[in-house]
């Protein structure tokens, strides 16, 4: 019998690809197809498994990709291949991204349907801007309205009934359309001081802002030059801008792109300069690190006595590729039998040594949802059977986190020191100036660094120091330096997420 698969409508969130919710990330990783929409952050796209299908559908006002039926049709399509399809949407599926007639396409041809919702744009937009949309003094309503929804591309029906609602009004694509909303609010007995703003490009770096009122933001937006996407925002919350906010009333624009210097081994360069280059921002090579092979017989070794552990757990890309390169590459005319991997389970710190592990046709049995060695430990203490041994090879210098947990548990292992790495060449000091962040992705790379720079104060040439995860932060500030941001996932896309989002505050 053929199996039908089911489709996930899941809420992208408002731009940021870091506002996404956990479980919406999850079935990234593991669905047959996704089908996205063009409001959809593409860094997205990247988390999902290698061979996933995906599927652009998106729409902008006037240049519609597909019309809503295909959409529909698409969907089913896939689902009757026996596919686990993300339907993935911008915001939230249900706050005017037409998930409701998605899903009730879906129910009627048979084809079982979830959805995860979302953060939506029209709360955490205004949000980053600093305005709250409800204050329980200044606005104790929020009323969401969307900008075109009739035949004629006109305003809705409900916009014409929002004279005595009070509180906050929220608009989304409605920016061609703000003359008319403007105008029509202080027909509707409004006052022309209440205070409005419109935010382009909510939550990503190129998030511009305009704070005025009712009678004054049209001609301020058109001043200004804002573009869609963009949200509007009138009451009087608008006229907060809390904390972190601007403080004038002209759009943010930084009058100069950051410059990026990476500190990595090559594989790593290259796939920082990628991720980079596809988020808009300059990035190149402060500092390059050598991958040095050691303990060769010791690793030769471990190939014979294979059948003694039941699992390998690698920390790093080096290390599995280091092992593996050995395992199948060895002189002209001899392998080793593949056979000796048979029945040995696979563990591995993140996706970027999941990647390296596919390199070589392999798939991992165990990766943990967080990318550190402790999270590493702590999984595998659990699910590791009694009497059962593992096998690490990994960098001369790893963290002693993993093996502290996995002793602790009283867990039989093998650490196997493969590779080490060491500087090769750095940028001079002069150089070193001209950069708005430094990115530091070991604590390997930070001895080099200051091996090279020993004397020189990062912090006090103003270089902002970005680092992949906590335990590489940890090393820093061993070092006497104290990192401005830390990302969240410890991977390539993590740390170019990390600095897109300073960049936006």
């Amino acid at each position: 019998m053929e199996k039908t698969g089911q489709v996930y409508l899941v809420g992208a969130g408002p731009g940021d690809e870091g506002l996404i919710t956990v479980k919406g990330m999850e079935l990234l990783k593991t669905c047959d197809c996704i089908v996205y929409d063009s409001l959809v952050s593409e860094r997205l796209l990247d988390y999902g498994r290698e061979g996933c299908e995906k599927i652009y559908v998106g729409k902008r006002k006037g240049n519609h990709a597909y019309p809503q039926e295909e959409i529909h049709a698409i969907l089913i399509r896939q689902a009757k291949l026996g596919q686990q399809v993300v339907r993935l949407k911008g915001g939230d599926p249900f706050v005017f991204g037409r998930g409701g007639e998605e899903v009730l396409a879906l129910q009627n041809a048979g084809i079982a349907v979830y959805v995860i919702p979302g953060v939506s744009s029209a709360t955490a937009v205004p949000a980053l801007a600093g305005i709250p949309v409800t204050h329980r003094q200044l606005g104790r309503s929020l009323h969401i309205f969307t900008g075109h929804t009739k035949a004629d591309g006109g305003l809705p029906e409900d916009f014409y009934h929002l004279g005595n609602c009070g509180g906050t009004v929220v608009c989304l694509m409605g920016l061609s359309h703000l003359g008319e909303i403007a105008e029509g609010l202080q027909k509707q007995g409004w006052k022309k001081e209440t205070p409005a703003a419109v935010i382009q490009e909510g939550t990503l770096p190129g998030q511009r802002e305009v704070f005025g009122t009712l009678e004054t933001i049209e001609k301020q937006v058109q001043k200004a030059g804002l573009k869609t996407p963009a949200v509007i925002v009138v009451g009087e919350t608008a006229g907060l801008r809390l904390g972190w906010a601007n403080s004038k009333a002209e759009p943010t624009v930084k009058s100069e792109k950051p410059l990026v210097g990476m500190i990595g081994t090559p594989a790593l360069l290259e796939r920082l300069k990628e991720k980079f280059a596809g988020a808009g921002i300059e990035a190149e090579t402060a500092g390059s690190l050598s991958v040095l092979p050691i303990n060769e017989e010791k690793m030769q070794s471990s190939y014979e006595h294979l059948g003694e552990y039941t699992w390998l757990v690698f920390t790093s890309a080096n290390g599995v590729r280091r092992y593996f390169q050995g395992f199948f590459h060895r002189e002209a005319g001899q392998f080793w039998d593949l056979r000796k991997l048979g029945g040995i389970k696979i563990a591995v710190i993140g996706m970027g040594t999941c990647l390296a592990l596919k390199e070589f046709h392999l798939q991992p049995d165990y990766m943990p949802a967080c990318y550190t060695g402790r999270d590493l430990g702590l999984g595998l203490a659990k699910c590791l059977k009694k009497n059962e041994r593992v096998l690490i090879p990994r960098a001369k210098q790893g963290s002693e986190e993993l093996t502290e947990i996995l002793k602790d548990a009283g867990v039989r292992f093998t650490d196997l020191p493969i590779y080490d790495v060491t500087g090769n060449a750095f940028c001079s000091e002069e150089r070193l100036r001209d950069y708005t962040y430094l990115t530091f992705a070991s604590a390997s790379g930070i001895r080099a660094f200051l091996k090279e720079h020993g004397n020189s104060r990062v912090d006090s040439m103003g270089i902002k120091l970005c680092c992949i995860g906590e335990v590489t932060a940890l090393a820093l500030q061993k070092a006497g330096f104290y990192p401005d941001c830390i990302a969240r996932e410890a991977s390539a896309s993590g740390l170019v997420q990390a600095i897109l989002q300073d960049c936006a505050r």
